[in-house]
């Protein structure tokens, strides 16, 4: 079964990658956008390198969890990734993909176990991102505002601290008037930090969530419900999204017994360690974060 859903969702990225190709060099390669992958095998060819970075950043993400878990003889799955419909199909800003997970089968008994299966996978993923975003950026484009805001229906993504100066470093210089389009490896790049961001959040059974518990078990439960309300907050006040993150997240909370006490040795200190992986952990979540991911400009009918 991993194997089958792995070549699925290597399959789907390299197809959404396919699609983002064909936008990004629709003039070198003019012609049509097309849905069809034998109408442009060159395009296709382009969303492979779309694909593997997609793998990478959650392969490393995950085996991240699963090299901690073997190392304390805790028995854990394989990745499971988790696949997606085409885009045509199903309209999303997922890069072929909804993640993917391991199964740990064995208890988690120590603070120090749990805490480093949880800090590992997003750190893990974090690293692998950061060169996926560099080389995307320095293969973006600039371009004028007008043409982009005279191009039809266009999204505009949000930017977390870590941008500004990975955009100054790696990518082109932007003008006054002008923007910048993604080449579609800096989308991978941007998503990755977003996944990251919101993986990070301290809350229930997210990685950000297990650290909470390791580092305070007794108010999990009260933190994690003051976040889900700010998260619902932050749905209908700045971006809609979160809604559905937070159903996402309570159903995975209340499945996983609302931060019940798990069996572990509450007294075991982490160490100086593990406080210094907590900042690390931290300062990637402030510096990826994104309170607005998305923002769709209105359309104006004239």
């Amino acid at each position: 079964m991993n194997i089958v859903l792995f070549v699925l969702t290597f399959t789907s990225s390299i197809y959404w990658g396919f699609i983002q190709y064909q936008q990004f060099y629709s003039e070198e390669l003019r012609s049509v956008l097309t849905s069809n992958p034998f109408e442009a095998p060159s395009a296709l060819l382009g969303g492979l390198p779309f694909g593997i970075a997609v793998i990478a950043i959650l392969l490393a993400h995950e085996m991240g969890h699963y090299l901690t878990c073997r190392h304390y003889g805790i028995e854990a799955s394989l990745p499971y990734f988790l696949p997606l419909p085409p885009p045509n199909l199903v309209p999303t800003l997922l890069p072929g993909t909804m993640g993917a997970v391991i199964r740990i089968r064995g208890a988690i008994t120590s603070r120090r176990a749990l805490f480093d299966i949880a800090v590992a996978g997003p750190i893990a993923g974090w690293v692998a991102a950061l060169p996926i975003l560099a080389y995307g950026l320095s293969q973006s484009r600039v371009v004028s505002t007008i043409e982009i805001e005279t191009s039809g229906l266009y999204l505009t993504l949000g930017e977390p601290l870590l941008w500004g100066p990975m955009s100054r470093f790696f990518g082109p210089e932007i003008g006054p008037a002008q923007d910048l389009v993604m080449h579609p490896l800096a989308f991978v790049g941007w998503f990755a930090l977003l996944i990251t961001a919101m993986n990070l959040l301290p809350v229930g059974q997210l990685d950000g969530g297990h650290l909470l518990y390791s580092l305070v078990p007794r108010w999990h439960r009260a933190l994690s419900f003051t976040v889900l309300i700010l998260m619902f907050f932050a749905g209908f006040r700045f971006f809609p999204g979160w809604i559905l993150f937070a159903v996402i997240v309570s159903v995975l909370f209340i499945m996983g017994g609302l931060g019940k006490p798990r069996p572990i040795d509450d007294g075991q200190k982490l160490g100086a360690t593990r406080i210094v992986l907590t900042l690390i952990a931290l300062a990637i979540f402030v510096t990826s974060f994104m309170l607005i991911p998305v923002t769709i400009p209105p359309i104006v009918f004239s």
